[in-house]
């Protein structure tokens, strides 16, 4: 039986004056990996869809940080993880073992602007999809003395520590282990749930009709082949990861497949591929695309991905794709990368030459690559984001 069966979504709800105004949902998310973002405007989408008078507001904790917070929480957490994976494996292997990932008088200093944006607005809810939003989030409640419900969304594959807070009366998680993990770490049972990672609703297996039609349109907007087989490259919002050397060793192959590459917002990576495409005589096989609103439909009509995992790695799921991804740098990403081998989602490598040749083996395998598509479908669960909406539905007063 899952554990979503055996545990009970009601409770109370949170009373308000008739004369109150119908106060926001807060979001609490932050710019240091596009998961965070994503779980949260999926959220956000899914309670507007439960067409209340109430709305759901994203918010982006860096945007009210000070700059040391949003240097120390965004941009040195970032440089590490791209330039100096080594050095954030040991800070990332002490900090999920600690009750805090930044003392109390740091949050409630540095983030100041925060409390008294929620101070002003009073939200008749809070959510959290990060570890340090969730302790953000706690804090906030306990301070102002807030009687609201707060759910803590961990897109995550791993069970921090800092997540256990009192103030939390919900925990969306990505599967069971995870539950475990944070019931061992103080958690009651009866407030974690194993729903998944909330997701956009575009993110979707399509059917057969769909995703031919959705795949002309994307070949003729990119200039593509479209009987040709499909082959995306990505490195998440970023554009992190070997993908030029990846793009590269594909051009030189007898792989008769398109190719498109995700720079995202990485413009240096788009410009070394573009240089690659004008050299290439197979230049009308690939596309190289920054930023795009259109990963969706992408992820619906391609074959086969090569790309790091975190956030991606659920999305490519909820779309049927199989990936095929090097070794990721210390964090969730490496529960990721055994589960590919492990439940048939597609293969973890170890070089950019066998991440090429394994993804032009799985193109010339269609079996294979059927069969990682039906396992993705039993793996995932898409419905996270409307199970979080529902609960606070039920404890918010409407």
């Amino acid at each position: 039986m899952s554990v979503v069966a055996v545990k009970t979504l009601s409770k109370t709800a949170t009373p308000r004056p008739e004369s109150a105004p119908l106060c926001p949902i807060l979001i609490l998310t932050i710019a240091n990996g596009a998961g965070h973002t994503q779980a949260a405007k999926a959220i956000a989408a899914a309670w507007q869809q439960l067409d209340t008078p109430i709305s759901a507001r994203v918010v982006d904790v860096s945007d009210f940080m000070s700059p040391l917070a949003r240097f120390t929480h965004v941009t040195a957490y970032l440089w590490l993880v791209k330039n100096a994976p080594a050095v954030w494996e040991k800070i990332d292997n002490y900090q999920k073992k600690q009750t805090q990932t930044s003392p109390e008088w740091f949050y409630r200093h540095e983030c100041r602007k925060l409390f008294d944006l929620v101070g002003e607005i009073q939200p008749v809810a809070l959510v959290a999809t990060e570890v340090g939003c969730g302790e953000i989030g706690a804090l906030i409640k306990r301070d102002l003395q807030l009687q609201i419900p707060l759910v803590a969304v961990n897109p995550n594959y791993e069970a921090d520590r800092a997540w256990i807070q009192p103030e939390v009366d919900l925990y969306c998680l990505v599967t069971d282990k995870v539950c475990e993990g944070f019931v061992q770490n103080g958690a009651r049972d009866d407030e974690t749930f194993a729903w998944g990672v909330p997701m956009l609703p575009e993110f979707a297996v399509p059917s057969e009709f769909e995703r031919a039609a959705e795949r002309q349109k994307i070949c003729e907007w990119l200039d593509l082949e479209s009987n040709a087989r499909l082959i995306l490259i990505a490195g998440g919002g970023e554009g992190l990861g070997k993908i030029e050397e990846i793009t590269k060793n594909l051009l030189q192959s007898e792989i008769s497949a398109s190719i498109i590459v995700l720079a995202g917002n990485n413009e240096r990576l788009k410009e070394k591929c573009e240089k690659l495409r004008k050299n290439s005589s197979r230049r009308n096989q690939l596309s190289v695309l920054g930023w795009t609103m259109r990963v969706p439909e992408l992820f619906r009509v391609a074959d086969i991905m090569i790309s790091k995992l975190g956030n991606t790695f659920d999305e490519a799921m909820a779309c049927g794709l199989p990936i095929v991804a090097l070794p990721p740098p210390p964090g969730a990403e490496r529960v990721q990368y055994e589960t590919l081998e492990k439940l048939g989602l597609g293969r973890g490598v170890q070089t950019v030459a066998e991440a090429v040749d394994t993804a032009i083996g799985l193109l010339e395998n269609n079996t294979a690559l059927e069969q990682m598509r039906k396992n993705a479908a039993i793996f995932q669960r898409n419905e996270a984001a409307q199970k979080v909406a529902l609960w606070l539905r039920e404890r918010v007063e409407i």
